[in-house]
C-alpha cells in the first residue's frame, strides 16, 4: 500500500504493546501451528494446504459454478487466471452446524487465483434463493472458537505491507446480525519481531488495526 508515513513510524508505535519474540517464515501459507493465538484450548487451529485432489461433497463444485468463481469445463490446475472448479484453488469451511452447505459457507481462495496475490476468505449465505456475499477478507483463516452466537468466532491472519516491510495481524471476528464484525487483535508481528498484544493495549490497538485493514481494503 502507499502511505505518507514511513513504516518505521508505524512499527515504533506498535512495538510497545506487544511481547517480543522471534517469528518464523512469513510465507502466505498457514502458520497456525506456531501461532500463540491458536494455542489456547478453546481455539481450533486451521491449516489450509490446498492439496486435496477432489471435493468431499459434489455440491461444492456446483456452488462454485453458481457463483461463477471457476470454469466448470476444465480440469487444469495450472491456470490461476482461469481456475478450474478444484480444491487446488478453493477450500470450503462450514459456516455453522445449523446451516447446510448449500445455504451458507466460508470459502478460502488460494493466493494468485484470478491474479490476486494473497489469500481471500469469502463468506456466503443464501437469501431468497440467491447466494449473497456477507463478508470478504484479504486474509487466511487460521482458527475458530465456539461462540454463544451459534457461529464460531474466526481467527484471521492479515498480511499488510508498510513501505516494503511485511506486517501480520491476527484478529478475531464475531458473528453479529448476519455477518462477521471485527472483535479484537491478538497478535502483531513482522519478520523477526512481534508477538501477542498486551491485554492493557488491546482496546486501543483494536481501533488502530481495524482502521488499518479497512483503509487498505482487506475487508470488503
Amino acid at each position: 500500500m502507499s502511505r505518507p508515513s514511513a513504516s518505521h513510524t508505524f512499527i515504533a508505535f506498535i512495538l510497545p504493546v506487544i511481547a517480543l519474540f522471534s517469528c518464523g517464515d512469513p510465507e502466505d501459507i498457514d502458520q497456525s501451528k506456531n501461532d500463540p493465538a491458536t494455542n489456547s484450548q478453546d481455539v481450533i487451529g486451521i491449516e489450509t494446504l490446498f492439496d486435496e485432489t477432489q471435493f468431499s461433497d459434489p455440491v461444492m463444485k456446483e456452488l462454485l459454478i453458481e457463483l461463477n468463481l471457476c470454469n466448470g469445463e476444465i480440469t487444469d490446475t495450472l491456470d490461476y487466471l482461469n481456475p478450474s472448479c478444484s480444491p487446488f484453488f478453493f477450500k470450503f469451511h462450514k459456516l455453522s452446524k445449523g446451516v447446510e452447505l448449500k445455504n451458507g459457507f466460508m470459502l478460502q481462495v488460494k493466493s494468485k487465483v484470478n491474479g490476486f496475490p494473497l489469500r481471500r476468505l469469502l463468506i456466503f449465505v443464501r437469501e431468497q434463493g440467491q447466494l449473497i456475499k456477507v463478508n470478504g477478507f484479504v486474509a487466511n483463516l487460521i482458527g475458530r472458537r465456539k461462540s454463544s452466537t451459534g457461529h464460531d468466532d474466526l481467527l484471521l491472519r492479515f498480511n499488510d505491507n508498510e513501505e516494503g516491510e511485511e506486517v501480520f495481524y491476527n484478529c478475531y471476528f464475531q458473528w453479529v446480525n448476519g455477518k462477521y464484525e471485527f472483535l479484537s487483535v491478538e497478535v502483531i508481528e513482522g519478520v523477526n519481531w512481534g508477538g501477542p498484544v498486551k491485554a492493557q493495549f488491546k482496546d486501543s490497538m483494536a481501533i488502530e488495526i481495524k482502521k488499518e485493514i479497512t483503509d487498505n481494503q482487506m475487508i470488503f
